[in-house]
């Protein structure tokens, strides 16, 4: 009996002593996104919680700061899809589709890993989406100054319209 309540202390100690406070690896993300009838976004979090958000539709810049939490939320969320070891690129191509891009840096070394959403669940897309939906709750404020992004997505995949007056057609070909 006395052994069996040493036990029950012992776990009831080791239940109550604090968290283990995860190993962030990673220093540094950058996540863009474009297509499916927007203009692209763009977010960038390191590991001193900065945040930054780009706005293709508005062309406006936001920086804010997030909690630890969401921080070693994304870490756990990028470890799980195993970042280091997923292909680099799925190789769709679909029209009106949310392209992604994502930059990973940790240590000496950065990864970049390309996907599209499209109507099959993925838990890498399930994760960058996850992840761009993000400044939804963090507290940002404008800037008037350019944030500088290594994604390239945030730019809209498709051409520009041309403006109505610039569309020149061909004469007709004698034969």
């Amino acid at each position: 009996m006395r052994l069996l309540i040493c036990l029950l202390y012992i776990l009831l100690f080791l239940s109550c002593s604090k968290p283990h406070h995860p190993n962030n690896e990673i220093t540094k993300i950058e996540l863009a996104s474009s297509g499916g009838w927007n203009f692209g976004t763009a977010i960038g979090i390191d590991s001193s919680l900065n945040y930054k958000y780009y706005d293709g539709n508005s062309k406006k810049n936001f920086t804010g700061k997030i909690s630890a939490k969401l921080w070693d939320s994304i870490n756990a969320r990028l470890e799980q899809i195993k970042f280091k070891n997923i292909p680099a690129s799925d190789h769709k191509n679909i029209a009106d589709a949310t392209y992604f891009e994502l930059i990973v840096y940790w240590k000496d070394s950065s990864r970049r890993i390309t996907r599209v959403r499209d109507i099959k669940t993925d838990s890498v897309v399930d994760a960058f989406t996850w992840i761009n939906d993000s400044y939804k709750n963090v507290k940002l404020h404008q800037v008037n100054y350019a944030i500088k992004f290594e994604t390239t997505y945030q730019e809209p995949i498709f051409p520009p319209k041309p403006k109505i007056n610039q569309v020149k057609f061909p004469p007709p070909i004698k034969q």
